[in-house]
């Protein structure tokens, strides 16, 4: 994707950019020189126009007002929340101290093996830093707890960054409408259901120290049913494998109590209190349904045929890997849907060819519709110019004149967006250029109030007529 901003360029007349710290769902971040006080801020920003889910404006908001509200020495110093208007777009930024050091992730990548000594460090550092989050009224739950948002300086001491995915309040037990927030991997099992409290991000610190230990994505460590059975693969006490174990509990009721409990039996204050469970163990209590924990990574090596029975599937990060969703497909997965749409409508929006060519050969729907919106595969591919994945969809049966719930076909989004290249596509393979919406508007409606004139011209010369509703703002030379 390409950048918001390049080095050297100045914002709002204060901040000029240096280079980018890394992209996520919730924005980019930028390494900035702060010309009133010459210090080095992060920098984040989120562009309105690129933006493909209001979901990240909310998101974006809540991270700045939560972070306005902390104070602690291990979470860089919020500075200030602002935006940039520009002719064509609105762009809101957050400036903040900048974390010197390096990620977990980057580290491990450069090399580094952490002793365990060094591990039980950074885990009793980032339990300090939850104990004061989740005693904030409301609590503050990270949710994203991962290697690349823990930065370590030289002198070991680390830093949690990245509040994109917060939460300052407690969502209702498989709450309906809450958003999967997270990174597959270090995601809690609860996450899947949209739901988070204070011990997720237990979970997400215990995978995190899983990676130092193994150098692996804990998605790749082996599972007994539904538990990570990573003990032959780490050299370490048993002491710290039983607290490891502990705090990697699938169901929250058997991980430690708080942040605060983890931290006592790691420093040696208490005792771990073993888990009596009375539901009869994993084995039996996954048939059954009862387990908010049959979900999380068991997604790379476990029966998913079984998991999709029971409504558990996999997270959307998966989309973006052809190896994760051959895997998943391998062992069962349901090739159509996650969660409320099609997983080739998520592979069209992200332009993997790759991964819907997998998915259309294991039996994907390639008309599935979207069913908030009864949007296509062929939309989304319309939206962003993906011209490769458009000709592949259309290839394998995609129809060109399907129309989403308000009568807009992929030639309406395409003419939305600017997206020539796949508009000409679709016209060339048959898209009815005066196909109306709802209300009578064709796709030159778009252009038409857009004044954009190239898509305008293409659809005026393969003979679409105007919008009843809006009159042409333009001449065509």
């Amino acid at each position: 994707m390409e950048l918001l901003h390049q080095p050297q360029e100045i914002i709002a007349q204060r901040y000029r950019i240096v280079d980018t710290l890394g992209q996520g769902g919730s924005g980019t971040t930028y390494l900035a020189q702060d010309l009133q006080t010459n210090q080095r801020v992060a920098l984040k920003a989120l562009s309105l126009h690129r933006m493909n889910d209001w979901k990240m404006m909310e998101l974006f908001e809540r991270e700045a007002k939560v972070l306005a509200q902390l104070n602690h020495p291990a979470i860089p110093r919020y500075l200030e929340y602002f935006h940039v208007d520009t002719p064509s777009d609105r762009s809101f930024y957050i400036a903040q101290q900048l974390a010197e050091g390096k990620s977990l992730a980057a580290l491990v990548q450069e090399g580094w093996h952490a002793t365990e000594a060094e591990v039980r460090r950074i885990a009793e550092q980032i339990l300090e830093i939850l104990v004061y989050l989740h005693q904030q009224t409301p609590p503050v739950i990270h949710r994203d707890i991962k290697p690349q948002n823990i930065i370590r300086r030289e002198d070991g001491q680390v830093f949690l960054v990245d509040f994109g995915a917060v939460q300052d309040t407690y969502y209702n037990t498989f709450m309906r409408g809450s958003t999967v927030v997270g990174t597959f991997g270090y995601m809690a099992p609860e996450q899947f259901r949209g739901q988070a409290v204070t011990v997720t991000d237990l979970y997400g610190l215990g995978a995190t120290l899983l990676f130092l230990l193994t150098h692996r994505s804990p998605a790749e460590l082996p599972t007994d049913g539904v538990k990570l059975n990573f003990r032959s693969r780490v050299q370490i006490s048993e002491e710290f494998a039983a607290w490891l174990e502990k705090i990697l509990e699938p169901d929250v009721e058997d991980r430690f109590a708080s942040a605060k409990a983890a931290l006592s039996v790691l420093q040696g204050e208490r005792k771990i209190a073993r888990v009596l469970s009375t539901r009869g163990g994993w084995r039996a209590i996954a048939p059954l349904g009862i387990a908010t924990s049959a979900t999380i990574f068991v997604l790379n090596s476990y029966q998913w045929a079984i998991l999709n029975h029971f409504g558990f599937e996999p997270p959307g990060t998966i989309c973006r890997d052809a190896n994760a969703i051959r895997n998943y497909i391998n062992q069962g997965g349901n090739p159509n849907t996650w969660k409320d749409f099609p997983l080739l409508w998520c592979a069209a929006a992200r332009n993997k060819s790759d991964v819907a060519s997998l998915l259309i050969a294991k039996g994907a729907d390639v008309n599935a519709k979207y069913k908030y919106d009864k949007t296509t595969p062929l939309h989304w591919a319309a939206e962003n110019n993906w011209k490769d994945v458009a000709s592949l969809l259309i290839a394998k049966g995609a129809d060109v004149n399907a129309k989403a719930q308000w009568g807009d076909t992929p030639l309406y989004w395409a003419a939305l967006n600017k997206s020539k290249d796949v508009a000409s596509l679709l016209i060339a393979k048959g898209a009815d250029v005066n196909a109306k919406a709802q209300w009578g508007d064709t796709p030159l409606q778009y252009p038409e109030g857009n004044n954009w004139k190239n898509i305008a011209s293409l659809l005026i010369a393969k003979g679409c007529r105007f919008s009843h509703i809006l009159k042409l703002t333009f001449q065509i030379n």
